[in-house]
């Protein structure tokens, strides 16, 4: 019975572990949001600036799961390209041993575990205040104090099983066989960080069995490359019903890390022995250090792993082809966000979602100039297939909107900070914004129709001032989805200039129009008509602008 009780001890632990790195790394995210966005924001094209941010974001967010994820929603939705994506990949594992030296650091080597329970009152109050910021270093502490509490629990658990059986006695004895040992504890590693979707857990429970001498360090450090290979099985299973890209993108993170395994695994009766050489001229040799020369072993193999695999980038990228052909389907792009299944990392899905937000506005655009391409074709069947295109892609807007909020309402639920609440209401009115857009697109459209059904053609100054309000309109649109992208001053400023203008224009036109009316050879019918023409894209240079606007007032 005692066993039993030590057993689920073991398993509570492990709960708690998890539940506290979760909760740090949730509030760490919103914390410093914003700076997680601009990091990956400046993943550029440099195989070295793809590292660098990915490795910062997932030092921040705690979990290369999660930004793998991310990064494979991303080749999905288009945004990045595969070559990008690998870049992406391997600065995610660099990132997570960060997670790894805070286990080894304050779980083993400081032994701060024993101020835990403190930590967590000192948190608590800081919860009770009312700033955000506030609040989220509190959640930070307490998150980080639960970890601890759950390392120490779990050593205490794991201690108490190994005094009353003879179970790790048996392990240490299987452990210590040479390769087929790393093999079997390579694939352990593999499975155990698989089902747990932590790597870090798994090389926590390692550092526990090498420093209770149960498992050898060389042993040890294969279970280290097992749970590196392990930690790509979330984003193999949740790119599953993505595309081929999206698919290659996670492959290509098994493929790297299963790569330096193969590399590393036969080399480890050399490494272990040279770490342990390395420790031993600092004297810092014995069972206390164990931990850190995993965590070290770890960043090493990450650091040579990822400069050995960035040379051969090209070569992964058309064996991922051969493995993962394209397919039609792929043809038929989904919204990355319904797909990342990133939800639960609310920072970085309010990412995805000003991406999707921002080609979703670029959608309208092209939509304007089908609607624009159906005032000068002569032709009628080719007048009713360009009609029937414009009905057709205002469908499929309509369904992307919805697909959007459903997504943003499913971020709303998350635990978000002050400024990404913010920014989720504006997200909200942007997609409402841009589903006015297309809706006037679609009356614009239909307006010409009618013109066309009565067979009405403007005169040369009507064609001429109908051409300068379509050019008017095509770059408030154009602007509009530049600052959805990128808010600059610069063009925000002519943004509204413009607006102004057309609103000027419309007015004086229509003012002129109505006046020479009554003048001889006056066409009512297409003065109406164009009157309409000018309202409505009138109403769509407001929109436009008006969306201009607000993306600089949220730079700002």
């Amino acid at each position: 019975m005692d066993i039993l009780v030590r057993i689920l001890q073991i398993i509570g632990s492990l709960g708690l572990l998890l539940f506290g790195m979760k909760l740090m790394s949730e509030a760490l995210q919103r914390a410093a949001g914003s700076r997680l966005r601009q990091s990956m924001g400046r993943a550029g094209e440099t195989i070295g600036s793809q590292i660098g941010a990915a490795a910062t974001v997932t030092a921040t967010v705690q979990s290369s799961s999660a930004t793998s994820v991310t990064i494979a929603g991303f080749t999905h939705a288009g945004l990045i390209d595969l070559r990008r994506a690998i870049g992406l990949m391997m600065g995610a594992n660099i990132g997570t041993v960060a997670t790894v030296w805070v286990i080894a650091l304050f779980g083993f080597a400081l032994r701060v575990s024993v101020i835990s329970i403190p930590l967590v009152g000192l948190g608590f109050a800081f919860v009770l205040l009312r700033k955000n910021r506030y609040r989220d270093l509190g959640e930070t502490v307490i998150g980080f104090a639960l970890m601890l509490l759950g390392l120490s629990v779990l050593q205490a658990s794991t201690n108490a099983v190994a005094a009353h059986t003879g179970f790790f006695d048996e392990l240490a004895t299987y452990a210590g066989l040479g390769y087929p040992s790393i093999v079997v504890f390579l694939l352990i590693g593999v499975l155990l960080t698989a089902v747990l979707q932590s790597s870090a857990v798994t090389i926590a429970m390692t550092m526990i069995l090498c420093q209770g001498g149960w498992l050898p360090l060389e042993t040890g450090a294969a279970m280290v490359l097992g749970a590196n290979i392990g930690t790509t099985a979330t984003a193999v299973l949740a790119t599953t019903t993505l595309n081929t890209s999206a698919r290659r993108a996670a492959l290509a993170h098994t493929a790297i890390n299963l790569f330096g395994a193969l590399w590393c695994a036969p080399l480890l009766p050399w490494i272990v022995p040279g770490i342990i050489l390395c420790f031993g001229l600092f004297g810092g040799l014995g069972a206390g250090c164990t931990p850190l020369m995993l965590a070290f072993f770890d960043t090493v193999f990450n650091l040579l792993n990822v400069f050995i695999a960035a040379n051969f980038i090209p070569q992964l990228m058309k064996l991922l082809a051969r493995i993962l052909p394209h397919e039609a389907s792929d043809d038929r792009r989904r919204l990355l966000a319904l797909d990342s299944g990133m939800i639960s990392t609310p920072e970085l899905a309010l990412m995805q979602a000003h991406h999707e937000i921002a080609t979703h506005a670029k959608r309208m655009l092209k939509m304007f100039n089908m609607v624009r391409e159906l005032t000068c074709t002569r032709q009628l069947e080719e007048f009713r297939r360009g009609y029937a295109h414009v009905e057709k892609y205002e469908r499929i807007t309509d369904r992307v909107e919805r697909e959007i909020v459903v997504f943003l309402s499913h971020i709303v639920s998350q635990d978000n900070s002050e400024r990404a609440t913010v920014r989720l209401q504006r997200m909200f009115r942007t997609v409402s914004d841009i589903e006015l857009i297309g809706d006037e697109n679609l009356e614009l459209a239909r307006t010409i129709r009618a013109k066309r059904e009565r067979d009405l053609w403007f005169d040369r100054t009507l064609r001429e001032d109908a051409e300068r309000l379509y050019d008017m309109t095509e770059e408030a649109i154009y602007r509009m989805t530049l600052c959805l992208e990128h808010p600059e001053p610069e063009e925000v400023g002519q943004a509204r200039k413009l607006g102004e203008v057309v609103r000027s224009w419309a007015e004086g036109r229509r003012t002129e129009l109505l006046a020479r009316l009554g003048e001889e050879g006056a066409n009512p019918t297409a003065v109406f008509f164009f009157l309409e023409l000018t309202e409505r894209c009138a109403k769509l240079v407001g929109t436009a602008t008006r969306m201009a606007v607000e993306q600089a007032e949220e730079a700002m």
